[in-house]
């Protein structure tokens, strides 16, 4: 063999010295530049199965794309066989080395997963909350309720608050603004757009616009090409609407609803309002707490579940109730009203109070019942059962439970006996 032939044969097979490569990660695409040889390499949609780590990998050389393809990234032959080409396309350029490094490098740190580290005791600090206390801050909040109840209403106002840190009434605050996101399977960018239009006047505030993407397939299919977004557009607040679709086949299934909650946990620290059903059985009760529709995962992997009820009394405006039903930090809050009137262009939000509404009143634990009662003014024992279309036993052995508590004080020298709110209401 020739001296040149040899030197040909073994062409990138010597020691190159590429020196330290610009390395950047957006989302799920890992990026490897060497300037001095103008080469980029891109690691996109990364997959470990049984044979191997798959990624889809694209090529640039002084910027203009010089291969594309999916590669085994363990595999020798799949990297020989790409060094082949790309020597053929753009020689003398050390592809084999680059390759290499770029490659061990990726597959390392698929592998590593999240560091192990130690946790330390301490109390939290700042806020707890993105929408104070609708949505736990980097936590998964549910907001279920029957079709028409106004969820996608309140959610839709919950990101606008959230694009300008302004608060909503009945006292949902936002300590500060971020950037929101609205996925949407269900209606479409016009009918967002109108609404959010309609909202933003009611508000009294600008037309900041909110990142839209209409969904069409599951979100653990969606998720690579989510996680990029998210991090190029610094997404702060994320609203999924609704879970069913987003969960794919078999929406009611343990499987679904666990992939779409990885697919969540997967976006980082990203506060996300899932919208979500309920089945005909809970829309129908007239009492009660109800759980939104699909595998009891859907309730037990969120942080916070809330329960949207509108009013059947109310024939002009949208009177509704936001009651919490679980949460995993804290406790449970107060129910809160809310009142949503409509004009031509406009749609306004305003507190509602449920001693206004009965039929959600009534949905409320005795105990809250008792509070409004009390807040129009003393009553007996008889007035306020009769009130609540409750029974007196049960009225007064929970004015007697809560009175040890001074949530509830009887009222001296008064006959029949008068019960009134306490200090500690």
């Amino acid at each position: 063999m020739s001296v040149a032939a040899f030197e040909r044969s073994t062409k990138d097979t010597k020691p190159v010295s590429l020196g330290e490569p610009l390395f950047a990660q957006h989302g799920d695409t890992t990026q490897f530049a060497w300037d001095d040889h103008h080469a980029e390499l891109f690691f996109e949609g990364l997959r470990e199965a049984s044979e191997g780590i798959h990624a889809e990998l694209t090529i640039k050389h002084a910027g203009v794309v010089i291969a594309w393809g999916r590669l085994n990234l363990p595999s020798t032959s799949s990297r020989e066989s790409l060094v082949k080409k790309l020597d053929a396309t753009v020689p003398d350029v050390p592809w084999r080395s680059m390759l290499e490094r770029a490659c061990r490098q990726t597959a390392q740190a698929i592998r590593q997963g999240s560091p192990t580290i130690i946790l330390r005791p301490r109390l939290a600090t700042g806020p707890r909350h993105l929408i104070e206390p609708l949505a736990p801050l980097n936590q998964v909040a549910v907001l279920f309720g029957d079709g028409g109840a106004g969820k996608g209403y309140l959610a839709v106002a919950a990101a606008l608050a959230v694009k300008r840190g302004m608060s909503l009434p009945a006292g949902l605050t936002v300590p500060k603004a971020s950037e929101a996101m609205y996925l949407d399977w269900e209606s479409g960018v016009d009918d967002l757009e109108d609404r959010a239009y309609r909202i933003a006047r009611g508000l009294g505030c600008g037309g900041e616009g909110i990142h839209y993407r209409r969904m069409g397939r599951a979100l653990a299919d969606e998720a690579a090409a989510l996680r990029a977004e998210i991090s190029r557009l610094r997404v702060g607040f994320l609203i999924i609407d609704s879970l069913a679709p987003a969960c794919g086949t078999e929406p009611e299934g343990a499987d679904a609803a666990v992939r779409a909650y990885n697919a969540i946990r997967s976006f980082g620290s990203v506060t996300t309002l899932v919208i979500a059903h309920m089945n005909k059985m809970m829309a129908d009760q007239r009492a009660g707490s109800a759980r939104p529709f699909g595998s009891v995962f859907v309730w037990n992997l969120a942080r916070s579940v809330w329960e949207l009820r509108k009013s059947a009394d109310e024939a002009d405006d949208l009177v509704v109730s936001l009651f919490h039903r679980k949460v995993n930090s804290g406790k449970l809050h107060a129910p809160i009203g809310l009142r949503f009137s409509f004009s031509n262009d406009t749609v306004g939000i305003s507190r509602a109070d449920l001693a206004d509404a009965p039929d959600l009143l009534a949905r409320t634990s005795v105990l809250h019942q008792l509070k409004v009662a009390l807040a129009r003014g003393t009553r007996t024992v008889e007035a306020i059962a009769e009130e609540l279309n409750a029974d007196e036993g049960t009225t007064r052995r929970t004015l007697n439970r809560y009175r040890l508590r001074g949530i509830f004080v009887p009222v001296p020298n008064t006959k029949p006996q008068q019960w009134a709110l306490g200090s500690h209401r």
